[in-house]
């Protein structure tokens, strides 16, 4: 039995589909122009993208020690493959990120578990270039995430998860993105190795 992501709950595909669009139409520094016209990042191919790579795909060993990552643990499952990069080894008060790729919506949705009690509106965004979704959780555990479309139907989600009132909203959500950024950098240029 796989351990449930450390996820957002249940967000209708609606909310994640309209903030990824609303992203998508407004304008961006670094996305490309085409006669002034927005064009969207081309899409990522993530076929090769394992449980056995995940990890070494979505964050390279620099980029982890870089965030105090501790351990990392692939975890795959229907239509989605995961790295839990936790940042202490207290199971108690769990802190790190997890980096996950959907193939599709459907295997989107499936993750969800709906069980938060306190969770924010989607806000869109754009990240790299891609129409994404932030939202953050609160709780026992505050989580700041990422849901971008990557394209071809499939996702990028990327958290950053802490303990309540040990990290700032402001600071997880900034990590989010930062990690989003560097997850997204790695797989344009290749992804995990022989990609």
């Amino acid at each position: 039995m796989r351990p449930q992501l450390l996820m957002w709950p249940l967000v209708p595909l609606a909310v994640l589909a309209s903030a990824c669009a609303a992203a998508d139409q407004q304008p961006t520094t670094s996305a490309k122009a085409d006669s002034g016209r927005h064009v969207a990042a081309a899409p990522i191919n993530t076929g090769r993208v394992t449980e056995s790579s995940v990890c070494e795909a979505s964050l390279t060993e620099a980029q982890q020690k870089a965030s105090g990552v501790w351990d990392a643990k692939a975890i795959s499952g229907e239509g989605e493959v995961s790295c839990y990069f936790s940042m202490t080894p207290d199971e108690d008060n769990p802190a790190g990120y997890v980096v996950s790729f959907f193939k599709n919506e459907e295997a989107l949705l499936q993750t969800a578990d709906g069980t938060d009690p306190s969770p924010t509106k989607a806000v869109p965004e754009t990240v790299a270039g891609r129409g994404a979704a932030r939202q953050v959780m609160y709780g026992d555990d505050w989580r700041a995430s990422l849901t971008v479309d990557i394209g071809a139907g499939q996702f990028l989600f990327v958290e950053r998860y802490s303990p309540a009132h040990v990290v700032s909203e402001q600071d997880l959500n900034a990590q989010a993105r930062k990690a989003a950024e560097q997850v997204l950098a790695n797989l344009e240029k290749g992804g995990p190795k022989g990609a």
